[in-house]
């Protein structure tokens, strides 16, 4: 009898070591994230970084523009304010590895829970294909930028608010907390209230199970008075809350920068696949949606094709707001399909892992993490780090303020160089931001009278920028270094 008891409880903890579907979602988002070259290759991380590190060192905000020549001490709303804190803390602490990392585990955590939400509605293999797609629409977007920082808090309050209006309940308090800490991290959070305020309406039209819609108008409005309330707490106050709205409302912004540009589908075959597979799903499958729901689906493709940065939207929120009618649907049809013993050790991984299968996955990462943070990162030469123009511009004593590409300010912010411009557009605003355009772009006049009215010493654009013909020509400057990411002219005669 002692063998058989031993192999009773060998079985049972065995079984305690078997991971969930969601930490295993999280994990393999983990390992794709840390994984990814172009994770640390986005121009703006080396702004957001230098802003933390700033902060770090000044026990401060940097409410006043301390980083360009062009505004000196110009009213800035450092909105992100925390998320860069984060980053910059990471990065005094481990390096360039620190910023992968964070980045890393709060795509994983994101997923984890995107996935966990999921479950409360659909079987795991309908999940699995759910998470794949979600995976590989977001990977193009996973940058060490504060919006992968606050995807956690994205998922936990649309998953959370959508899943008490599937269940006729009131959107919970608790959730006020997350809303606090989304708008010191991203102004994403303006999405969550539009979310809010829009399941509110359903609400209104479709009442929970014994509710009035004057008992659903009286607790949803509550919470969205107070979520506003709560996303009013930032050391940002008014210009923090309305910092979204300035920045959607540059129309330069839509022409210049790619990620509020119209995807084109062909460079995007993910977000092609979304809209096809919703189509099929629709044609083939006959899946139907309530009206309020397939709104929002629609309002979220619709987002998504307009700007390409609002894939992370079509992502995370569709599925979420279609789970419980599609998940009710997909439930009867397998009915029918006989169940095997393959079957139900995939349902298994559909309970909450036990605590041994936690520690195995936190130590998992904290070994990899380790060996992240320990082994130096190189950014010579990556796309968002000229350092080899840097370095010769200096060697060839340009001096005086510079005119660079916005790409590369963060860069140069980074390496304490003042910048003419660079990611922070809202506060340069639309029309300097247009002038900067038609500069850089080959406008000779406005180039030139940009170099004068700034005292242009040198300066520091891309390779197909027009403005690198114009300087070639322009009397007084001179070529003096170039490379395959950036073209340096210098002044050869005094702005004065």
């Amino acid at each position: 009898m002692q063998p058989r008891a031993f192999v009773f409880h060998a079985g049972v903890s065995w079984h305690r070591f078997l991971p969930s579907w969601p930490l295993i979602i999280g994990f393999l988002g983990f390992a794709e994230a840390i994984a990814t070259p172009p994770l640390l290759q986005d121009p703006d991380t080396y702004l957001h970084v230098a802003a933390g590190r700033w902060m770090v060192a000044h026990l401060a905000l940097p409410t006043a523009d301390p980083f360009s020549h062009t505004m000196p001490g110009a009213a800035w709303v450092p909105h992100e304010w925390l998320a860069e804190l984060a980053m910059g803390a990471g990065y005094d602490f481990g390096g360039w590895g620190a910023v992968a990392l964070v980045t890393a585990l709060c795509f994983a955590l994101a997923m984890a829970i995107f996935a966990r939400l999921l479950l409360r509605c659909f079987e795991p293999f309908s999940l699995l294909m759910i998470a794949i797609g979600a995976g590989w629409l977001l990977l193009p977007h996973v940058l060490a930028r504060p919006h992968v920082l606050a995807l956690p808090l994205l998922v936990l309050w649309c998953g959370i608010l959508i899943d008490a209006r599937d269940g006729g309940r009131p959107p919970p308090l608790w959730l006020l907390p997350v809303m606090t800490v989304w708008a010191n991290l991203h102004g994403g959070f303006m999405f969550g209230l539009a979310l809010a305020g829009f399941l509110g309406g359903e609400a209104v039209l479709q009442p929970g199970a014994g509710q009035t819609r004057t008992a659903e108008v009286r607790r949803w409005s509550l919470f969205l008075v107070l979520a506003a309330g709560a996303a009013f707490l930032t050391p940002n106050g008014l210009a923090g809350f309305l910092q979204p709205f300035r920045l959607v409302g540059m129309p330069s912004l839509q022409t210049a920068i790619i990620e509020w540009q119209s995807p084109a589908l062909g460079d995007f075959p993910m977000l092609e696949f979304w809209v096809l597979g919703a189509l099929a799903l629709g044609f083939s499958f006959g899946f139907r949606l309530p009206a309020t729901r397939l709104v929002l689906a629609l309002g979220m493709f619709h987002l998504a094709l307009q700007h390409i940065r609002h894939a992370d939207l079509l992502a995370l929120v569709v599925p979420l707001g279609v789970a419980a009618p599609l998940g009710a649907q997909i439930r009867d049809r397998l009915r029918a399909v006989p169940t095997s013993a393959l079957t139900r050790q995939i349902e298994r991984l559909a309970e909450p892992a036990a605590m041994p299968a936690l520690v195995m996955a936190m130590a998992s990462m904290l070994v990899v993490g380790s060996i992240v943070v320990s082994r130096p990162i190189n950014r010579a030469g990556d796309p968002a780090t000229p350092s080899a123009a840097l370095a010769a511009a200096r060697a060839l004593g340009a001096s005086g303020p510079v005119f660079n590409t916005h790409r590369y300010g963060g860069y140069l912010i980074f390496e304490g160089v003042p910048v003419l411009i660079d990611g922070r557009l809202e506060m340069y605003g639309d029309a300097f931001f247009a002038r900067y355009l038609k500069a850089s772009g080959g406008g000779e006049n406005a180039l030139a009278d940009m170099l004068d009215e700034f005292h242009i010493g040198w300066t520091m654009l891309q390779p197909h920028d027009g403005a690198v013909a114009v300087l070639d020509r322009l009397p007084g400057w001179r070529r003096a270094y170039a490379d395959t990411q950036a073209v340096i002219h210098i002044r050869s005669r005094p702005a004065f």
